[in-house]
């Protein structure tokens, strides 16, 4: 399959703006403007048409009335019917039952017969009218009706385009001066109103030039558009997160530098003592290296701690499924927890509501529970508690570790699974934490497309509750809450 390429537009947003709103612009005019110019052509030349009409209605009804009596002391019809000829610029024709022209305001056919098919249709009444433009004409036939409503002739009048072509110019030139007008004007206000479209994102844009150069503590001001004023307000909250982040890892660097220097600087007395000692015993030396053992295990451990936030990345996480007993993992890691809980006279209980198998990665999952339970025994008080339970769905199966502990304070809460973060740092040095545990556990939730959620109040314990997917093929998104269903059995208030 052919790959997508990227199109980069080379131009600034303002040209795309002035272009496509100038383009729209003509667009609109143009079309007004032919709109314009049709319907008046169409407009006046349907006045003529029925001014047209009129006059030959009225001149029909004279003729009838006389009895084609066109010349006589009575009427003046025959000069009415000239004179009606003369302002129209036409031409009319009387034409009687035998088809024979009775007045011809041009005189060339004056008492001469016609043949026309259309003349032939209003006579015979198949067309109660004509009515067309041709030839710069407008040409109205209606028939000549007497008193029993009897055709026996028919008007044949014509109208001169011109008048209405002339004024229909005229339209047309003051319609293409007004549009011109118009779009001048609205070229005019597409390049001030694209100016001040841009000149937010082009302050911001400068602004994040600086920004850039490493000044964090720089803010883009929230002001103007709504857009702009979203994209500033989401962009400094980027950047309060980079600067957070910038300051966490200083702070990092610093702790770890102080945690790694500390037990070679242990070590390097302790072999110097030894060194020193010229009559050092072999008890001495026993001592002595056991406490350097100790030492390069907790450097060991700091290094494991570093190593494992890499693998379990969700990003750089190579995950390795199988079918696993949920039961059995917990069961193993239970075992292995147990003496660190005696130690403190720590009451250790775990309750599985069902058997549980899924897919997952088992090092990665058994480093999540193993981090979370350590912790829970940690930081718990002497002769304190901590339950595991397990439950599972048809879709997720949810692990809950919750301790009697110190808890972990309210502004502390939404920090606590940050990388390098530690709630603090005395109690997490006498612990042997280096602020990892937490981040370490969420980077291999999220890898198996799980969720993991906090309840805690200081000085009351702490809950962890882990959502897992039991397939590979289950959505994450699916539940969007992250919510433990009603049908797991657990609430925090029973197991507290």
């Amino acid at each position: 399959m052919k790959k997508k390429k990227n199109r980069k537009f080379n131009i600034s947003m303002r040209t795309f703006l002035i272009v496509s709103e100038l383009l729209l612009t003509v667009l609109v005019i143009t079309g007004v403007a032919i709109g314009i110019i049709y319907f008046t052509g169409r407009v006046s030349s349907q006045n003529l048409l029925d001014e047209t009409e009129k006059q030959a209605e009225r001149l029909a009804d004279q003729i009838a009335l006389h009895h084609f009596q066109l010349q006589s002391e009575k009427n003046t019809l025959d000069a009415d019917i000239s004179e009606t000829a003369f302002l129209a610029q036409g031409r009319i024709l009387v034409v009687d039952r035998d088809y024979r022209i009775r007045k011809d305001t041009f005189s060339f056919q004056q008492n001469t017969h016609i043949i026309s098919e259309n003349v032939m249709a209003v006579m015979n009444g198949e067309k109660k009218k004509v009515c067309w433009i041709r030839n710069s004409y407008a040409e109205v036939l209606l028939p000549i009706v007497d008193e029993d409503r009897e055709i026996i002739g028919v008007i044949v009048s014509t109208a001169s385009t011109k008048q209405i072509e002339t004024s229909h110019s005229t339209i047309v030139k003051y319609t293409l001066i007004v549009s011109g007008i118009a779009l001048a004007i609205a070229l005019i206000a597409i390049l001030s109103l694209s100016g001040i479209s841009v000149r937010g994102l082009r302050s911001m844009n400068r602004r994040i030039a600086y920004i850039s150069e490493g000044n964090l503590e720089e803010k883009l001001p929230e002001k103007g558009f709504r857009e702009t004023r979203y994209l500033a307000k989401n962009y400094n909250g980027v950047i309060s997160q980079l600067a957070d982040i910038d300051h966490s890892r200083q702070e990092f660097v610093s702790d770890v530098s102080h945690e790694l220097k500390t037990p070679i600087t242990s070590m390097k007395v302790l072999a110097e003592s030894l060194l020193q000692n010229e009559n050092a015993s072999t008890e001495d030396y026993r001592e002595f290296m056991s406490d350097i053992v100790d030492e390069i295990d907790r450097e060991t451990k700091i290094i494991n701690d570093l190593l494992a936030l890499v693998k379990t990345d969700k990003q750089n996480a190579v995950m390795n499924y199988s079918e696993v007993n949920i039961n059995q993992l917990i069961d193993v890691i239970m075992r292995r927890v147990t003496p660190l809980a005696k130690a403190r006279n720590i009451e250790l209980t775990y309750e599985s509501y069902r058997e549980v198998t899924a897919m997952v990665d088992e090092v990665k999952l058994s480093l999540v529970i193993s981090n979370l339970v350590e912790n829970a025994i940690k930081y718990n008080v002497d002769n304190g508690w901590v339950r595991i339970t397990l439950n599972a769905d048809h879709k997720y199966f949810y692990i809950k570790v919750a301790d009697s502990g110190v808890g972990i304070p309210e502004d502390e809460k939404d920090r606590v699974f940050e990388r390098f973060y530690r709630v603090s740092k005395d109690r997490s040095r006498e612990t042997g934490g280096t602020g990892l545990g937490l981040a370490i556990a969420r980077s291999a939730i999220n890898a198996h497309g799980g969720t993991i959620r906090l309840y805690s109040e200081s000085g009351k314990g702490t809950t962890f509750t882990v959502r897992l997917p039991l397939s590979r093929e289950m959505d994450p998104d699916q539940d969007e809450t992250g919510e433990i269903s009603e049908d797991s059995g657990e609430k925090r208030s029973e197991d507290q």
